[in-house]
């Protein structure tokens, strides 16, 4: 996951980008897990920024997470 918290400069400019309190995405980010539901949302914020993600990039990164969660 910390591959595509790196597309922001912060977690502010995350949070702002998708409308949500500091907060909730810091503890994402503590959590190593972004909730679903926010994958087409980052990935338009993140072309807004000119970068590129992906739903694979987002799944592999799920899939890395909860590899690690079960060891």
């Amino acid at each position: 996951m910390e591959k595509i918290f790196s597309i922001w400069p912060s977690l502010s400019d995350l949070a702002k980008d998708l409308g949500r309190p500091y907060p909730t995405v810091a503890a994402w980010k503590q959590r190593g897990s972004i909730p679903a539901k926010y994958d087409i949302p980052m990935i338009k914020a993140a072309e807004r920024r000119g970068k590129r993600l992906t739903l694979e990039t987002l799944a592999r990164a799920r899939a890395h997470g909860a590899t690690h969660a079960a060891e």
